[in-house]
């Protein structure tokens, strides 16, 4: 809304209201979570009948006043947290944070992703520790189908990744960073895999080590 220049790329990712009827529909379909980030205050009503929870990108999450306007429909959101500083981003959730909030006020709920907003954005700058600091998960944008189980076992609970069709238009923005069905499908695999392995934190003997606790020496 500030930068003019943004108006064409905004507005080529830009679709009619009518849509989302449809689109909501044949994710249910699918059964999937239909979601929609906008990009003007005006437009969270038209989404908000259709989405469970809502996404503030990068560029909008330091309007403190477009968040807040999320919070009347009394919907989670999820927020990225890209070329915030880690100051910066404390400020920001101090600010919007449920434990500020004045009885009778509708809590934010929010839920924050780690972010860095380069397209695509380089493996050795994706910085997966600074999750640690006070963030719920990944916004990614690396394009590389093991990072999202990197980012799982950095400690992410929500992982965000951009998919593609295979006939899409290379000259499309989101192309770079965005992955096939195919390599979604393994990039998908490869979160389960570091669930599974992750397991659920609780030393012990494990069934794959029964045959041979009987070589084990005590003493």
């Amino acid at each position: 809304r500030n930068a003019p220049e943004l108006a064409g790329p905004y507005m080529a990712l830009a679709w009619p209201a009518r849509w989302h009827a449809q689109l909501k529909a044949h994710c249910d379909q699918a059964g999937l979570e239909y979601m929609c980030t906008v990009y003007l205050p005006e437009d969270i009503a038209a989404v908000a009948p259709y989405v469970s929870r809502f996404k503030v990108a990068s560029f909008e999450a330091g309007d403190r006043e477009f968040v807040e306007a999320h919070r009347p429909f009394g919907k989670p959101v999820i927020i990225s947290t890209g070329m915030l500083s880690r100051e910066e981003q404390a400020d920001l959730q101090n600010a919007l944070g449920d434990s500020n909030d004045p009885p009778g006020v509708v809590p934010l709920r929010a839920r924050w992703l780690h972010c860095v907003s380069g397209y695509p954005a380089p493996v050795s700058e994706v910085n997966l520790r600074a999750m640690a600091y006070r963030l719920d998960g990944l916004s990614d944008h690396s394009g590389h189908v093991l990072m999202g189980a990197l980012a799982v076992a950095a400690g992410a609970k929500i992982v965000e990744v951009h998919f593609r069709l295979y006939d899409t238009d290379p000259s499309n923005p989101d192309y770079p960073h965005s992955l096939d069905p195919e390599r979604l499908a393994e990039y998908v695999r490869n979160i389960r895999l570091a669930e599974s392995a992750l397991g659920d934190g609780v030393k012990r003997p494990m069934p794959a080590e029964a045959g041979n606790v009987r070589y084990r020496v005590t003493g």
